[in-house]
């Protein structure tokens, strides 16, 4: 049985991910915020009418309950939004001083034992606001055809890999394997923290000419509020459970 071999993230794309889904995250929130608002305050508005209009006494009690759920919604909202600001605003500073000690680091070919625990630290927070999922695709070839094994894990930092069986690379297969539950795949992708999603796929040389790619894509179309991020051919060895 193949020992799966450990690798680092590659941290100067990830952080350019990680800004890009701040950003987006970020204005997603804000326009939660609002939807909740218009609600509450066209709710506000129909409860006024019903009052000048002295309607049934039930149907007013109705209205305010529901006016008063809205509210209570919109200042949710409004106070979920102050909290992923602020959560926010001190990610994007420790992904700032992280790149900077990244960029130092690789500049010099050298990284302190601290330096390594500090990046640790940084990326663990990290990961308390993000779900990250890797997918990688070893091919393997028997006889004349290439085989895709396909294995994922959801915690990048100190997570098991777990299969998902074997990748078809056509795309009206792939497309049937993914509609089936792609091994387990999809409904682990479907584990987010909140909806704050980033799925990194990639595959080694042997697996099938960019059908690390053709997965990408079909991942766009299942799960639109995940943040694709495409590594192509991997620079370290594969080596999926099997």
């Amino acid at each position: 049985m193949k020992r799966r071999r450990r690798h680092a993230l590659d941290l100067l794309p990830l952080l350019d991910v990680f800004m890009v889904v701040l950003f987006v995250f970020a204005t997603i929130q804000e326009g939660q915020l609002d939807a909740s608002s218009h609600t509450a305050a066209a709710m506000e508005r129909e409860l006024q009418q019903l009052r000048a209009q002295q309607v049934d006494p039930a149907e007013l009690a109705r209205m305010r309950q529901t006016s008063a759920t809205a509210t209570a919604e919109a200042e949710a909202a409004r106070a979920e939004l102050a909290r992923a600001t602020e959560a926010q605003t001190e990610l994007r500073a420790a992904l700032e001083q992280l790149r900077t000690a990244t960029e130092q680091a690789a500049a010099t070919a050298t990284t302190s034992g601290a330096e390594v625990l500090r990046r640790q630290e940084v990326l663990a927070r990290l990961l308390d606001h993000f779900s990250v999922f890797e997918i990688e695709i070893d091919g393997e070839l028997a006889g004349d055809v290439v085989v895709n094994h396909c294995c994922y894990r959801t915690e990048p930092l100190a997570g098991a890999w777990k299969t998902c069986g074997t990748l078809p690379a056509a795309t009206q297969e792939l497309q049937d394997w993914l509609a089936e539950g792609g091994a387990g795949l999809v409904d682990a992708l479907r584990r987010t923290r909140g909806g704050n999603a980033m799925t990194i796929v990639r595959q080694n040389e042997r697996a099938t000419w960019r059908v690390a790619r053709k997965l990408e894509e079909q991942l766009r179309e299942r799960f639109p509020e995940h943040k694709i991020y495409g590594e192509g051919v991997a620079t370290h060895s594969l080596a999926c459970p099997r």
